[in-house]
């Protein structure tokens, strides 16, 4: 089913060339608004994940602040969940959504998803 999604949104996106991808592909990274992310498979849901941007040794404390306050009740992640990569050196949003029925829900939870992309960015960015 998220194959078929996928396929639908790529082609509401006009996004070219990306419609032939291959039904057994587990994964696939691509551009929304000029933001890379990674949808995968994980039935009956999907995992969707993004690097947000590197974080500075001069700013890190407050960002971490931000982070914290952010994932708190998933207000402002859209209920995703922020963190670091495995060196500690770039801020990432990732989101678990347990389950896909229809494929507005498919398109409502990658927009968000996006949308908390830029949000964090921009905070990332105005972090002194």
């Amino acid at each position: 089913m998220l194959y078929d999604h996928l396929i639908k949104l790529l082609k509401e996106l006009n996004v070219e060339g990306m419609t032939t991808i291959a039904r057994d592909t587990p994964f696939i990274t691509l551009q929304m608004e000029g933001i890379p992310f990674s949808i995968a498979d994980s039935p009956p849901g999907m995992e969707l994940s993004s690097t947000i941007g590197e974080v500075s040794k001069e700013n890190q404390e407050a960002l971490f602040s931000k982070l914290l306050r952010g994932n708190l009740l998933g207000q402002a992640t859209r209920q995703a969940c922020l963190g670091l990569d495995e060196e500690g050196t770039h801020m990432v949003l990732r989101a678990a959504i347990p389950s896909i029925r229809s494929y507005r829900e498919f398109r409502d939870a990658v927009e968000d998803f996006v949308n908390a992309i830029m949000f964090w960015k921009e905070e990332a960015r105005r972090t002194p």
